[in-house]
């Protein structure tokens, strides 16, 4: 082999690696948009919050575009984000753009389906939807539970100043009460001689019966009475202990709830980053086009790999002259150096290493 030939090896296979990588940036380097027709369609958002150019646009889950500019609205008090959609994707006129955000920031905008038989033509601007902002909903939520605590608070200290005054309302008129008793019980005997003598005047006998036996029950009445004062008292005060045992509750939890609702925002955000990475786990194992479900029920991948395996395994095998060829070039140009300029090419050599 002289050294035309394995100058014309090396530039031949110099273009062919040149080749393979331009095909393999084709491929795999999304470099479709230099050829493909995309339309633009304007989206309307009040907060356009880690949205860039470039950022994906998806329907279904499936790419059909990316942002192509954002810009501030002077019209409206928003961001305007101006869309590249490819041309063979068609959006339906009910299709609602919803901004959706990553745990990292990055953001992008995913299309609702849409069941109208109408589309959305090129240029036509339209309404987004806000991503549920998780700050938001805590807050609210840590106000309410603020407002519900304070209040519950409130009606406990309203409830144990209740039984105080009742309890100190029954143990200030004992007297009274007794007072009250035994006024009651002259007042009765007053009515027993003002019912007899109805019952003398009026000659009735059944009435006289009956007069009898509710006089006869009176006495038995007035017991019921003072039991029931002393129960009702009994009440009060356990009443009053169950207040303060309800205040000694609920006086840690008021003291420690900003803490709490801190540790239940943590814990939510958390939650729903862990959910989101599962979600988009989950759709990504489940794509019909993706790589694990090809790997798992396309056998004709398995045999394009199994080849493409033997093609590297002969290529490799082919390539080995080539490299031999390189080393004798190379241990050459190491003891001949002069052989790299122009006298080299027409002057002989020995042909010796």
């Amino acid at each position: 082999m002289n050294e035309r030939q394995l100058q014309f090896r090396i530039g031949l296979f110099v273009i062919a690696a040149s080749l393979t990588a331009v095909g393999l940036l084709v491929r795999f380097g999304e470099l479709r948009w230099l050829w493909e027709k995309n339309y633009t369609v304007l989206i309307q958002f009040e907060d356009a919050t880690g949205l860039h150019p470039g950022s994906l646009v998806r329907k279904n889950g499936v790419i059909i575009g990316s942002v192509r500019e954002l810009f501030l609205n002077d019209e409206q008090s928003g961001v305007q984000v101006a869309l590249s959609i490819n041309e063979d994707q068609k959006l339906r006129r009910d299709s609602v753009p919803r901004l959706t955000r990553t745990l990292l920031g990055d953001a992008s905008i995913d299309f609702t389906p849409g069941r109208s038989d109408e589309f959305i033509k090129p240029g036509t601007r339209i309404e987004g939807k806000p991503d549920v902002d998780l700050n938001t909903l805590v807050t609210r939520l840590e106000s309410k539970l603020s407002g519900t605590m304070a209040t519950f608070e409130a009606t406990s200290e309203e409830w144990r100043k209740v039984g105080q005054n009742m309890n100190s309302l029954v143990e200030t008129e004992r007297g009274n009460l007794r007072q009250i008793i035994e006024q009651a019980a002259l007042s009765l005997q007053e009515f027993t001689v003002a019912m007899n003598h109805a019952n003398r005047v009026l000659g009735d006998e059944r009435n006289q019966e009956n007069l009898q036996k509710a006089l006869a029950a009176l006495p038995a009445m007035v017991d019921d009475t003072r039991r029931t004062i002393q129960a009702v008292r009994g009440t009060v005060v356990k009443m009053d202990q169950n207040l303060d045992n309800l205040n000694k509750v609920t006086t840690p939890l008021a003291e420690r709830s900003l803490t709490l609702v801190r540790k239940l925002d943590s814990g939510v955000e958390h939650l729903e980053g862990v959910m989101a990475e599962l979600h988009l786990f989950s759709k990504a194992l489940t794509r019909e086009d993706g790589t694990f479900q090809q790997l798992a029920t396309n056998p004709d991948l398995y045999r394009n790999l199994n080849q493409s395996a033997a093609s590297l395994q002969i290529l490799l095998k082919n390539l080995d002259p080539v490299v031999k060829d390189m080393r004798i070039f190379a241990d050459k140009v190491a003891r001949h150096p002069e052989l790299i300029g122009v006298g080299g090419a027409f002057k002989g050599s020995s042909g010796l290493k």
